[in-house]
């Protein structure tokens, strides 16, 4: 007997989470209605500050990357400012 449709495996549906080096920041990756959500969390309140939809979970994984990169150099990009300036 044949099975139409894609392959599912277990991990396609677990909750992914990143969080920035200093964890002032998380990046969380979940299945909502059909489409993959990216949300970027401000901690500690674990307010929103950003949510897009993505119909592929490696897109969105690497969505979730790149926005964790981006606060990682923004912390490090505060640092050397703030050496320049001693």
């Amino acid at each position: 007997m044949a099975i139409s449709g894609k392959r599912r495996f277990d991990d396609d549906d677990k909750v992914v989470r990143y969080t920035t080096a200093e964890n002032d920041f998380e990046v969380e990756v979940t299945r909502t209605l059909q489409k993959w959500c990216v949300t970027v969390y401000q901690l500690p309140n674990r307010d929103i500050l950003a949510q897009d939809f993505f119909p592929e979970r490696w897109k969105a994984l690497a969505r979730a990357q790149d926005f964790i990169r981006l606060l990682n150099q923004r912390n490090k990009k505060e640092n050397a400012e703030a050496e320049v300036e001693l």
